[in-house]
């Protein structure tokens, strides 16, 4: 039994050895005799598992030729060895090696297919956590940065979509904070920069850029641009007999009114001291003059209430013009209307005029 594993030692002790032999006699793989010359041993578990008539033409062929031939048994699936020993046949069998075989090939067989569903598991959840990673974080990831070079290219108003509560959500919600917090500055310092502090009203600045704008596009589309250049009657007087604060509590009133009727198109402008200009977008000269009454009647009609609780009339005059092909410029629009304002003031305040000489030529001939 201590043999049964090394097959040429196995050999060399059964011819050695002066072991009393049958002519025949068939071994198993633990030294146990089961085939006695050909006669199979009353063991239904021994002719279950041995053919008599295999080994028998088996080792007839041996016994013919000579030959140390193993026994393929493959209606059983076993390897017998025969050895010859004093001119005698001995076997063992060796192995069951079909079963043993098919046994260790269908092991290996479930083995790799169990490594190769494992693999592929292994893959499909590395594949899924792949795509939520980055849909978790790449998406988000790549929403911010958008979000940041639309920001950085001046878009204040951009907001980056959150989609994720993590980290990266707290950082979108910071960015959008300050974003909206440099927009709100921004908004604030550009109305700063075109209002006018006492009345809210758009300033200087403003009111030529846009007027120089909207005559380019008057230009171009053949459109209808008026103005309105109003003056508050007798203004210094106010502000010697009532003081500044009064003067400047009547300004914010009246800047109020005239916001109050101004259309959508319209737009208000403080030209400088107790001066307001309304620039009047597709208004002809006639719709104007309606226009310039209305304001007119609006101011007159009731008294301005002051800090100290008196109440103060005031009127104004209001000179007219408008974009033509005389006046295609804007100084000279602004001079018009200004021409208009004084004639107003020199027939006696509180009424409207409207331009109707090309300023340029009055001045050639003032020159003259």
């Amino acid at each position: 039994k201590e043999l049964i594993h090394n097959h040429s030692k196995l050999e060399n002790h059964i011819k050695h050895e002066h072991i009393a032999l049958p002519e025949i006699t068939i071994f198993d793989k633990e030294m146990n005799m089961i085939a006695n010359n050909f006669d199979i041993k009353n063991s239904d578990k021994a002719k279950q598992k041995y053919n008599k008539e295999v080994l028998k033409e088996h080792f007839n062929k041996v016994l013919q030729s000579q030959e140390d031939t193993t026994l393929h048994d493959k209606k059983n699936a076993l390897l017998i060895k025969p050895m010859m020993h004093d001119g005698k046949i001995i076997a063992y069998v060796t192995s069951g090696y079909k079963s043993t075989v098919d046994a260790k090939m269908t092991a290996i067989n479930q083995t790799f297919l169990y490594m190769f569903f494992v693999i592929i598991f292994t893959v499909f959840i590395i594949s899924n956590f792949v795509i939520i990673f980055a849909l978790k974080l790449l998406y988000p990831l790549e929403l911010l940065l958008d979000g940041i070079k639309n920001i950085n290219s001046g878009n204040l108003s951009f907001i980056i979509k959150k989609t994720t509560d993590d980290e990266l959500g707290v950082v979108v919600n910071a960015v959008n904070d300050m974003t909206l917090k440099r927009k709100q500055i921004e908004d604030e310092l550009r109305d700063m920069a075109i209002r006018d502090g006492l009345t809210g009203l758009y300033n200087h600045k403003f009111f030529y850029t846009f007027l120089e704008n909207e005559i380019v596009r008057g230009d171009r589309y053949d459109h209808s641009i008026s103005m309105l250049l109003i003056d508050i009657d007798h203004f210094k007087g106010v502000n010697d007999t009532y003081g500044h604060r009064a003067g400047d509590t009547i300004l914010r009133e009246l800047s109020k009114r005239l916001m109050k009727r101004a259309r959508t198109t319209d737009t208000v402008c403080r030209y400088g001291g107790e001066e307001i200009t309304v620039i009047l977008l597709e208004t002809d000269i006639a719709v104007a003059q309606i226009i310039a009454e209305e304001l007119r009647l609006l101011i007159e009609k009731d008294s301005f209430l002051i800090e100290d609780g008196r109440y103060i009339p005031i009127t104004v005059s209001i000179g007219i013009s408008d974009y033509n092909k005389e006046a295609k410029k804007t100084s000279i629009i602004v001079s018009n209307a200004d021409s208009a304002l004084y004639e107003a003031k020199e027939r006696g305040r509180n009424q409207i005029c409207v331009f109707k000489e090309n300023v340029e030529g009055r001045n050639e001939e003032g020159e003259k």
